[in-house]
């Protein structure tokens, strides 16, 4: 008689689908990089900057409000401050489907940029957690033969990136949104503001999925992880560098850093240029206040130069999926 019952049983336990594995690799995977030093005072410094998005949202709406604490503490102001508020406010009050989602439209634009960088600096420490560790350790082989495909292995890592930008950029923009309208003095600021959401969403899912793919590219460059870190922050820094410089000799050379690019991309969806344009026919002080602007801000806020950055997005994820195809196998 055998030691062993070696007859065939069936599995009567849980049965877990392929999407349970890549969820654990995504799991552990942004849990490591919350663990990372100052990642988590990061992630708490975005959220705190979608409070003060929101804490804007409700200070203009509190325009609207007769007799409010924010009115009396205005009209103790520089007189043409306080002009500019009363024009901001009538034109919040009588065209509400215009003003609310242009006036949004503007601060989003500017919050998201600002707060996309932080995300870009945030994503640096954590690039080794990608693939490069796994490069190291040769831990391709293993998930190999734990029946984790490439895909899988791929997808997780992917989620991880993802999800973490989901921390640091959409969870606190969106945050922002929804709390800034609840707390307007009329509900329908959610419907005007439907446009403002929408440009926030295709702004930020395209720019994440591009920044966790080359994140990815980057990750599986070498299995060192100072290099890949330092390769990370200086491609951000040297294109941040050359990107005003090749305005005025090559202005291709622009597109080179990706930072360049994802701000193309904000100026085309939420069409900055218009909005501003908008509010200045509505409030002409403003329109006073704007002839201040140095034309090569000007020019840079009307003419996005989308086509460009459509090629040289393409070029760079086609790289970034190249070095992944190679490194990213086993051996």
């Amino acid at each position: 008689m055998p030691l062993h019952d070696i007859n065939y049983k069936h599995w009567e336990g849980i049965h877990l689908g392929v999407w349970s594995r890549r969820r654990a690799i995504a799991w552990n995977g942004l849990t490591a990089c919350l663990q990372v030093r100052w990642m988590m005072n990061l992630v708490v410094l975005c959220w705190g900057l979608g409070l003060a998005a929101a804490a804007v949202l409700f200070l203009v709406g509190q325009l609207l409000v007769t007799d409010s604490a924010v009115g009396r503490w205005i009209s103790t102001l520089n007189p043409n401050l306080v002009m500019f508020a009363n024009l901001l406010a009538g034109w919040l009050k009588n065209h509400p489907e215009i003003s609310v989602g242009t006036t949004q439209n503007v601060l989003f634009y500017f919050m998201g940029t600002w707060l996309m960088r932080v995300s870009i600096f945030a994503l640096g420490p954590i690039i080794p957690l990608l693939i490069t560790r796994d490069l190291a350790c040769n831990a391709i082989v293993i998930y190999s033969s734990k029946a984790v495909t490439r895909g899988d292995y791929l997808l997780g890592k992917f989620a991880t990136a993802f999800g973490f930008l989901t921390l640091t950029w959409l969870g606190p923009v969106c945050a922002a949104w929804f709390l800034g309208n609840l707390l307007a003095p009329d509900w329908t600021f959610f419907w005007h503001a439907r446009l403002a959401l929408e440009n926030i969403l295709i702004y930020g899912l395209s720019s994440m999925a591009v920044l966790s793919l080359l994140a990815l590219g980057v990750s599986a460059l070498s299995a060192n992880e100072k290099t890949t870190t330092a390769f990370w922050f200086m491609w951000w820094i040297l294109g941040g560098v050359i990107a005003p410089i090749a305005q005025h000799t090559r202005p291709w050379l622009s597109h080179l850093g990706f930072g360049f690019n994802l701000n193309q991309i904000a100026l085309h969806t939420f069409r900055v240029a218009d909005n501003i344009k908008s509010a200045a026919d509505s409030i002409p002080i403003l329109g006073a206040m704007l002839e201040n602007l140095r034309p090569a801000t000007r020019s840079a806020l009307e003419t996005p130069h989308l086509a460009g950055t459509c090629l040289a997005l393409l070029v760079m994820l086609s790289l970034a999926a190249w070095a992944v195809h190679l490194r990213v196998k086993p051996e």
